[in-house]
């Protein structure tokens, strides 16, 4: 569902079906309108999920749609559940853009990450999340280092909840060379490391520098797979982050992925690697 990476995945499943059902049925936006009495462009936003759903609309339009009544219970119960908020979304001063990938994490069913030059925010120590905090902006006031250091640690139960979803972490040898506070913290960083390979449904990798040059030069990014809506890749920058949805471009992540798991030490090289790396660390 192309132009709007904000909307919950709730809405974005809800609207997602209900444009697959439409397109099923041959039917065109303005038939679509005629039924619910309101304009083709109403129909297009609630589709892109530009517009806001309402139980009522979703309601009829299943019915019009005559979607089976187990499948049907499921959008509408989502559409119920649309203004429930988890912890993300009460915690002040938190970034909009990370309230939203943290939503969007908690429903993804997979994850798949690389890192150029940091730890991945799902597998930092608390140490390691405010020096770096610290370090890459020193503007932020220590209230908010800690608001961001609290959340970062919150949202890594993400990982071991029931139903924790599949985790790969592909990260390059440079992340794990480049000191983040003291000795000690990197040390107890790279342990971290160590204890989430062992867990069964995460996956530690490293790129070793021998690798040389390789697609992930051009920079880190987090792909996330859910059970029933269209798959995103999440891109971080200096100031902000951008969502991809478009199909082509989410080829093009995926087949970074493949090259990059292709360059990476297996599992059990890898944590001998990052074995190795802790005892460089005073």
């Amino acid at each position: 569902m192309p132009g709007n990476a904000y909307t919950s995945v709730r809405s974005r499943t809800v609207a997602t079906a209900l444009r697959l059902y439409r397109e099923e049925r041959k039917l065109s936006c303005e038939d679509v309108g005629d039924v619910l009495g309101v304009s083709a462009s109403k129909i297009s936003r609630m589709e892109t999920g530009k517009s806001g759903l309402q139980y009522e609309d979703v309601n009829t339009l299943l019915g019009y749609y005559k979607v089976p009544p187990g499948r049907r219970k499921e959008l509408l119960d989502l559409v119920r559940k649309g203004e429930e908020t988890g912890w993300w979304e009460r915690q002040p001063g938190l970034p909009r853009l990370w309230r939203k990938l943290i939503d969007l994490e908690h429903k993804a069913v997979r994850v798949q990450s690389y890192e150029a030059m940091i730890v991945p925010g799902l597998l930092q120590t608390a140490e390691y999340a405010q020096a770096l905090l610290t370090a890459v902006d020193p503007g932020l006031s220590e209230r908010e280092v800690d608001t961001l250091v609290s959340a970062r640690m919150a949202r890594q139960t993400l990982l071991t909840r029931a139903g924790a979803p599949r985790y790969l972490a592909v990260v390059h040898e440079a992340a794990l060379r480049i000191r983040v506070g003291d000795g000690g913290v990197m040390r107890r960083q790279l342990r971290r490391l160590l204890d989430a390979g062992e867990r069964p449904n995460v996956d530690v990798v490293v790129v070793p520098m021998a690798a040389g040059s390789h697609v992930g030069v051009r920079g880190s990014f987090l792909a996330l797979e859910f059970r029933h809506e269209p798959e995103l890749v999440f891109v971080e920058n200096q100031d902000t982050g951008i969502f991809v949805e478009d199909p082509a471009e989410l080829t093009r992540y995926h087949r970074a992925l493949r090259t990059l798991r292709e360059v990476a030490l297996d599992a059990e090289a890898s944590a001998a690697r990052i074995a190795e790396l802790t005892e460089e660390y005073p």
